[in-house]
């Protein structure tokens, strides 16, 4: 009986031992002969391209080769193009002028007040046009790349607004805010007040009533200025950290999980003419291990 336990012990470690093996995939990808032209497949804006497949696989994803869907920059990294800053604004009510400065840094010490008052702000506000009255105005594209030193530092931007008290103090509304990092290949979102909501923080000297204050929406940023026997007011909203050069690897689609059946083709349809480098990776895989096999093609989108 302890020889026979012993023997199961043995065969028990053996096979928890065991690495979980995987096959190579078995998967091609064919198109339109009649499109090809030398090593381009050429076709028309509108033109669904239909990528046919033949064998078997775990997993299939896709690369289109557009900005952001390049198999080449599936990787993050660090790069840096020109930071652009872009929103509109209107000033409401009251005549009190220079209310309002938009300012830039690179170091910021820590957010808090002090920090924030004391840190070494560039004011950006003549690098575009600030609204005079309640007509809603573009501030225009703003370049701030000569703040930065390199591609690892980062920004922020902060909004600083000023009430005296005497006089009814201006409302303002920041609308379309927008910080992104562009690139020769594509175009990367550093902020946005839609995904920045929750990460903006405010600092001021007047906290009651509320409206002293700036408030942040998925939409806008807003300060309400009171009336002209509010008190003074010196209010900031400044971004989160923006990461200036850093750029997210490109993303592909999945086409097939482990899950489900063969597929007999992809169909896509390219929304703009241009060339592109279509990449299909096709993989199966355990715990231990993966293996994959990758098949691309030159696309040609013609108007």
């Amino acid at each position: 009986m302890k020889r026979s336990f012993l023997i199961l012990l043995c065969c028990c470690a053996v096979a928890c031992s065991k690495k979980l093996e995987v096959d190579t995939p078995d998967f091609n990808v064919s198109l339109d002969p009649a499109r090809l032209v030398a090593d381009t497949f050429t076709y028309r804006l509108g033109d669904t391209t239909r990528f046919k497949f033949n064998g078997t696989v775990g997993n299939i994803t896709f690369y289109s080769g557009e900005p952001g869907k390049r198999y080449d920059g599936r990787s993050a990294a660090y790069k840096l193009g020109h930071i652009t800053l872009s929103f509109s604004s209107k000033a409401q009510y009251g005549s009190q002028t220079n209310t309002l400065q938009v300012l830039a840094t690179n170091k910021l010490a820590g957010l808090d007040s002090a920090a924030v008052v004391n840190a070494a702000w560039t004011d950006i506000s003549n690098r575009g046009t600030l609204a005079t009255g309640s007509t809603e105005v573009p501030f225009g594209t703003a370049d701030l790349t000569d703040l930065l030193a390199n591609e690892n530092d980062s920004l922020f931007i902060a909004f600083k607004y000023s009430g005296v008290t005497g006089s009814t103090q201006r409302t303002w509304t920041i609308t379309q805010f927008a910080v992104n990092n562009v690139l020769p290949e594509k175009t990367v979102s550093l902020s946005s007040f839609s995904t920045d909501v929750a990460y903006w923080t405010r600092y001021g000297n007047v906290w009651n009533p509320a409206s002293g204050r700036w408030t942040a929406s998925a939409t806008d940023l807003k300060i309400t200025g009171g009336d002209a026997a509010a008190a003074t007011n010196t209010s900031w909203v400044v971004t989160k950290p923006l990461y200036a050069g850093r750029v997210p690897g490109d993303v592909s689609t999945g086409i097939k999980s482990i899950n489900e059946p063969d597929k007999a083709e992809y169909a896509y349809a390219y929304p703009a003419a241009g060339v592109y480098k279509a990449t299909f990776v096709a993989f199966n895989h355990t715990l231990d291990e993966e293996r994959r096999i990758i098949r691309e093609f030159i696309i040609k989108v013609i108007p």
